[in-house]
């Protein structure tokens, strides 16, 4: 097993980077210190102050941005576009991460990031098997070889417990998990998660830092979502060839429409009822607080499912990269693709958090939905329009959804 007590090639091209771009700009300033006091009469009081107040406005006018501009693209150019600090530019990289993407780019990022001299990418396809890529540091070469389904599925169950990674030294008492890491000459293994299931793994020959493995995480959440929508998409495709569209929407939608409930302290969350038209989905923030929405679609069963795969992506793609902080996000994010759609028929959603591992706050729009306590179901304990906090002694809650009973909050 191989521990990185030194910093990385990547480290060290981020290092080289920032500090040459910080040298620059320091001895840009001297130099325009230096030739602004040339330019001031040393008959004049306060000469040297005059130099230097002159000089903070130039260096913050005109180099500071220059230098940032200089420090992005050479990040850009020699390190992991997906990991810049600038938003917008991190934002067109996410817009162009896709498969290919992820196996010629990301996937090298990733082994770099970590330190590692080689790693293995796995792949989920279609068919439930696996794909796996090779990359060597200094061939810069992908082999794509076939792995041991039979084995890698009994990995893949093995990784659900560890979401952040795990290293082999975990494994020293599971002989047939450890054989695994051997057999992927593998030091630590990181899984794609997405919606409790395992889309992929990226093994390394080493065992990264805490930050390279939190840069890891990120990229492996959105690998992820991309692998699960590339699958999706084959699906699609391959029911239109053979003219299967209406039993494969119909397939789709309950993926979709299924929301798994997690179980949560103190609560006791029950699913009454399938909508082939409402969307249920639960979540976790980055500070572990658990969230869901309940979106409910009119129109054809395609199109509302379609619509929701549009959502979803959209959600976890803000969630990866720590954007999602408030309802308002949220709340803006369903209404603008209702709206990019051009949505004619009825619809309505309904955002909740779980406050506490017992209290709830509901906002909700449309008048599709009801909230209101079991023991009293002739009063709505919400207001269209406005944050609702609903207390744990009103348990137990039934939110109705066009009139039928759809979820039952209760304590456990």
């Amino acid at each position: 097993m191989k521990f990185s007590f030194f910093i990385t090639g990547y480290q060290i091209k981020r290092f080289l980077i920032v500090g040459a771009i910080r040298t620059l700009f320091i001895v840009l300033s001297f130099l325009t210190y230096n030739f602004l006091l040339t330019q001031i009469p040393g008959g004049i009081r306060f000469r040297l102050e005059i130099g230097m107040v002159s000089t903070l406005t130039v260096c913050i006018l005109l180099y500071l941005p220059l230098v940032e501009k200089s420090q992005l693209f050479l990040k850009n150019k020699f390190l992991s576009e997906y990991l810049v600090e600038d938003s917008y530019a991190s934002r067109l990289a996410y817009k162009r991460f896709d498969l290919n993407s992820l196996i010629q780019s990301v996937f090298p990022d990733m082994v770099k990031i970590s330190g590692a001299e080689s790693g293995r990418l796995g792949i989920l396809k279609e068919d439930k098997s696996f794909d796996i890529y090779n990359y060597k540091r200094g061939r810069q070469k992908k082999i794509p070889s076939r792995g041991e389904n039979s084995e890698l599925n009994k990995l893949i169950g093995y990784l659900l417990k560890y979401k952040n990674g795990v290293s082999i030294s975990e494994t020293l008492s599971l002989s047939d998990i450890n054989s695994i890491f051997i057999s992927l000459r593998a030091d630590y293994i990181i899984p794609f998660l997405f919606r409790e299931k395992i889309f992929g793994f990226l093994a390394i020959s080493n065992i990264p830092d805490l930050e390279a493995q939190k840069q890891l995480a990120l990229l492996a959440s959105q690998s992820a979502l991309v692998i699960h929508n590339k699958n999706l998409s084959l699906q699609i495709v391959e029911n239109i060839k053979y003219k299967q569209e209406n039993e494969s929407a119909i397939r789709i939608q309950n993926l979709l429409q299924k929301g798994k409930i997690p179980k949560i302290q103190n609560l006791d969350i029950s699913l009454l009822a399938n909508d082939p038209y409402t969307l249920i989905e639960f979540y976790q923030l980055d500070n572990m607080v658990w969230e869901f929405i309940i979106v409910s679609s009119g129109g054809p069963e395609r199109s509302a499912g379609l619509l929701h795969s549009h959502i979803l992506g959209k959600l976890y793609a803000k969630l990866g990269y720590f954007k999602v902080n408030s309802f308002i996000e949220i709340k803006t994010l369903i209404q603008s693709a209702f709206e990019k759609a051009n949505w004619k028929d009825k619809y309505g959603y309904l955002i909740g958090k779980i406050i506490n591992d017992s209290d709830i706050e509901i906002l909700l729009e449309g008048n599709i939905f009801k909230v209101y306590s079991e023991n009293n179901p002739n009063k709505q304990l919400t207001s269209m329009g406005w944050k609702n906090l609903i207390a744990s002694y009103q348990f137990p809650i039934i939110i109705e959804v066009k009139g039928k009973q759809f979820l039952r909050i209760s304590n456990s």
